[in-house]
């Protein structure tokens, strides 16, 4: 896998490591391949409902490795990071956008749509074209090319 393009890789890594993560009661949010200097740098993202702790992060991390070596996947050296979404996670990909469906998400977008930039509202669906949103009672339809961030929506306790 080595020639393979970043985002190819991710692919490739997504098709392994889902079936690892659903075998431990854990949903793949995300896998993010990139380059550090010379070293490759892997971060899997993984939750669950309630979330997911740091005890879950290193089992997982240590399985990851494990089918990564035998697999061969990856042949030259990487540093593999397994994390939790975290509490204000912002969402990129599709992928990220479905594993969050039904949680309440605030987005800026790159052009005001119908007078407001900014939009706080509960996700309801997500595909590979864009996702649409409950805000304030009227579901709304964006492409992804219209967000220009989006991120977990988190109300602080006090």
């Amino acid at each position: 896998m080595n020639g393979l393009p970043l985002k190819d890789m991710e692919i490739s890594l997504e098709e392994l490591i889902d079936p690892l993560a659903a075998d431990a009661g854990l949903r793949l949010v995300s896998v993010d391949v990139e380059r550090r200097g010379k070293r490759l740098v892997v971060t899997v993202c993984l939750d669950r409902e309630g979330g997911i702790d740091v005890e879950a992060c290193a089992e997982m991390s240590e399985e990851i490795s494990r089918h990564l070596d035998v697999e061969d996947v990856i042949s030259e050296s990487y540093n593999l990071e397994v994390e939790s979404p975290g509490l204000q996670r912002v969402l990129r990909k599709p992928r990220e956008f479905r594993c969050f469906t039904g949680r309440e998400v605030d987005i800026v977008l790159r052009q005001a749509f119908e007078g407001r930039q900014k939009i706080q509202g509960r996700l309801k669906a997500a595909d590979d074209e864009g996702i649409t949103v409950l805000a304030d009672g009227e579901e709304i339809t964006f492409p992804y090319q219209a967000l220009k961030k989006t991120k977990l929506h988190f109300d602080a306790p006090w």
